[in-house]
């Protein structure tokens, strides 16, 4: 028989003791533990320290989630919390932009990665098809993925890398830039970091480590286009 303890009374039917706890014991019942509590400073201190109360301080009236996620979204969601930094933001602006900085976050699909590389890695599955080849109609993501593909000779063109090779000598000799004493093939016009492929030195540029611009490379991507469809 349903039993109210406070008030050593029994009820007939449990919806009959739910509704006199709403009216007499609102203050000092736990709902979810189904306890009764001398005051309500006491029921306060168990949901405080109850591993199964999840209670968000920051709402004026204090809800209670039924799990730590529950209320890790909630902070998330409502009050621009970053959970492993216990750090709270202004705005959903705010909290994405130390998500990406910290956390290394994928803005596109939300993804955490552990290290920036990774992240910038990742990026690469989002980028547009924009880069056309200059041997033939295939489309890449970079300019450096689709000069990889010319030097790795899968190019209906024929082009490998010792055919790129010369035809960026020949460039570098019309436009009076080569020079016999460089170790390097291919040097950057910003930094000056030397690479063994133009694959590789188009990659140095495309990445966040130099300023260069891969627009400078334009007339250099233009004389390779000609050489090929040329030849």
């Amino acid at each position: 028989m349903p039993y109210c303890p406070p008030c050593d009374r029994h009820f007939r039917l449990e919806n009959s003791l739910d509704q006199h706890i709403r009216a007499i014991h609102p203050r000092t019942y736990c709902w979810r533990c189904e306890r009764h509590f001398p005051h309500e400073r006491a029921k306060e201190q168990h949901i405080e320290n109850s591993l199964r109360h999840h209670v968000c301080t920051r709402c004026y009236h204090e809800p209670d989630f039924h799990s730590a996620q529950d209320l890790d979204d909630h902070l998330i969601e409502d009050h621009y919390a970053c959970i492993p930094c216990q750090e709270f933001f202004d705005d959903d602006d705010d909290l994405l932009e130390h998500d990406v900085d910290v956390h290394y976050k994928c803005r596109t699909c939300g993804r955490f990665f552990n290290s920036r590389s990774n992240l910038i890695n990742h990026r690469k599955i989002h980028a547009a098809r924009n880069v056309e080849c200059l041997g033939c109609s295939r489309m890449f993501i970079s300019h450096s993925a689709m000069m990889l593909h010319l030097e790795a000779n899968t190019c209906e063109s024929g082009s490998d890398q010792e055919s790129i090779r010369e035809l960026v000598w020949e460039y570098y000799e019309i436009n009076g830039r080569w020079n016999h004493d460089h170790d390097d093939d291919f040097d950057c016009y910003y930094c000056g970091a030397g690479f063994n492929q133009l694959s590789a030195l188009l990659q140095h540029i495309e990445s966040e480590n130099c300023h260069a611009r891969i627009s400078n490379y334009d007339s250099l991507f233009d004389h390779i286009e000609k050489s090929i469809f040329n030849s």
